[in-house]
């Protein structure tokens, strides 16, 4: 038969094959048989802030599910965010109302005209709290200028005129009475954000509400700016910052406390100043659940806000963190649904919560979580819509589900990333050991001279006594007495002696080896390789 042809199989064979295949498949497991090789997907878009715990979280869930999956998080802004979840004709003539991501979020709520479009076109949208953040003002007033003090006091007055371009340098006299030890007299620049911002919306309404007769451009996630340089993300704000002395922003606290920035203290509603890494950020939600503040999930929420609340620790722009998601998702695939509440149920599991702080957010009180987990369970599902489970003990078999997000899976990738940064952590810390400076070297060989100094005027004052005790003794004998009196300037002597080395040792400065001249290198090469001889060390299994 020629090679090209394959050989062709007997009816008969090919009956019976058919048949035990067909036996195999009744015999196995409905959990096995639920598996498919489609790739699910999920694609959200909205604020910055969040990004990487949002990257974080969705590499997660890819490595730890059975099943493949493919997801994404533009971080584009809060305003770009709202308007892809509404898709509003007026906004972008393709639109219809239909959401372009399978998820928004934001740091402020939907704004109350794109609510009112979309509840208008019949849909039902959800605000779900996943995080508390905070807004910082950060600058880059070099440290020499800052004076005795070492920091930089702002109320959001003195904010609202240097961002209104009201006062423009650090010289002026409104800032030097809250800074009286700030020598800068520099003009100021002003950094804020390009595009529809969170970060502007929150920095611009508390503001307007603390300071409305010094504030009156509004606010929004965008204004009109009369001074200052735009920047895109919080990324671009950062950039300026450090590129920049003299400059002055607003970003989110964990983006800046990550990138080394120098924070300007704040005054809270209490009239004290601190800084947002020192603050309870927590503190102004609980007084506004206290306060019934939060309306129903599906509800307006545009002027909800946390700003400015009571407390000696509470920071005075408080935002929290929303994810944006349609009430009704019976129109989406069944596997697309379950993985968007899947990807919303971790944010609120303890891992998620844990997983914010560690990206420098706060974790929302367990009233907000539990409001949370309320308003998902009103979330209209598609038929047939599967529920993804979390192993975090092992299970057998039911974690091997296709809808099982299990801890016992880990990418590579992330087990790498885990090595790294603990190898990171060591190395800043021995770096960090090793950045003490000269002066700072010289300033603690210092100290402990001085200790030794006050131990040997201890003795000095001890031999004293024991001098005048000796001649009250031998006063009649004027022998002894002359011994004594020699023994104890020799013991003086020597005392002086002592001290003056101590001083030496103590406070002369080691001369590094590029500063030796070459005898002085040979030679000490030459003793390093007589104390190898001296001291040979076994190399038989190196």
């Amino acid at each position: 038969r020629p090679l090209c042809h394959a050989p062709q199989p007997r009816v008969g064979t090919s009956r019976v094959v058919t048949a035990m295949a067909l036996l195999m498949l009744a015999a196995m497991p409905p959990l096995l048989l639920a598996h498919t090789e489609s790739i699910v997907e999920i694609h959200g878009s909205g604020t910055t802030n969040p990004s990487r715990l949002f990257w974080e979280v969705l590499e997660i869930l890819e490595a730890r599910s059975e099943h493949p999956l493919h997801t994404s998080y533009r971080a584009v802004g809060s305003s770009t965010g709202q308007r892809e979840f509404v898709c509003d004709p007026a906004d972008n003539p393709v639109c219809n109302f239909t959401a372009v991501n399978d998820f928004g979020s934001g740091d402020i709520p939907m704004t109350a005209d794109r609510f009112n479009a979309l509840t208008a076109s019949g849909r039902q949208m959800l605000h779900i709290p996943f995080a508390l953040g905070a807004i910082g003002v950060w600058h880059s007033v070099p440290a020499t200028e800052l004076g005795a003090a070492g920091t930089l006091e702002l109320d959001a007055c003195l904010l609202a005129k240097i961002f209104s371009g009201q006062i423009t340098t650090w010289g002026d006299p409104q800032i030097k009475a809250l800074n009286p030890d700030l020598v800068s007299t520099a003009p100021i620049k002003v950094a804020h954000r390009k595009l529809g911002s969170s970060s502007t919306a929150g920095f611009t309404e508390y503001l307007s509400l603390k300071c409305p007769s010094d504030w009156t451009l509004g606010s929004g996630s965008t204004i009109n700016w009369p001074v200052g340089t735009e920047n895109e993300g919080s990324g671009g704000m950062t950039d300026y910052i450090k590129a920049n002395d003299y400059a002055i922003g607003y970003i989110d606290s964990g983006h800046a406390i990550d990138n080394d920035l120098i924070e300007v203290k704040l005054v809270n509603k209490n009239g004290l100043a601190l800084f947002s890494k020192d603050a309870d950020i927590g503190a102004a939600a609980r007084i506004a659940l206290a306060n019934n503040d939060f309306p129903a999930a599906d509800a307006d929420w545009s002027a909800v806000n946390l700003y400015d609340k009571a407390g000696t620790s509470t920071w005075p722009i408080t935002m929290v963190s929303y994810i944006y998601v349609d009430k009704d998702i019976s129109s989406k695939d069944p596997e697309t649904a379950a993985l968007v509440m899947a990807f919303i149920n971790f944010l609120l599991s303890p891992e998620g919560q844990a997983l914010a702080v560690e990206n420098l957010f706060d974790p929302l009180p367990p009233e907000l979580i539990a409001f949370a987990n309320e308003a998902l369970a009103t979330i209209t599902l598609p038929p047939n819509t599967p529920t993804y489970v979390f192993e975090s003990d092992t299970a057998p078999y039911t974690g091997q589900g296709e809808h099982v997000v299990s801890s016992k899976r880990q990418s590579f990738a992330t087990y790498e990333r885990v090595v790294l940064q603990e190898q990171v952590a060591a190395l800043e810390a021995a770096v960090a050991a090793l950045a003490v400076t000269p002066s700072e070297a010289l300033n603690a060989r210092v100290v402990t001279a001085e200790s030794n100094v006050d131990d040997l005027r201890e003795k000095y004052n001890k031999l004293v006594e024991d001098y005048n005790s000796l001649k009250e003794e031998v006063d009649d004998n004027e022998t002894y007495q002359k011994i004594a009196i020699a023994a104890l300037v020799l013991a003086i002597v020597a005392m002086v002696i002592a001290f003056v080395a101590v001083l030496l040792v103590q406070t002369r400065e080691p001369r590094p080896i590029a500063s030796m001249s070459t005898r002085d290198r040979k030679k000490s090469h030459t003793i390093e390789v007589s104390r190898a001889e001296a001291n040979p060390t076994r190399t038989d299994n190196i």
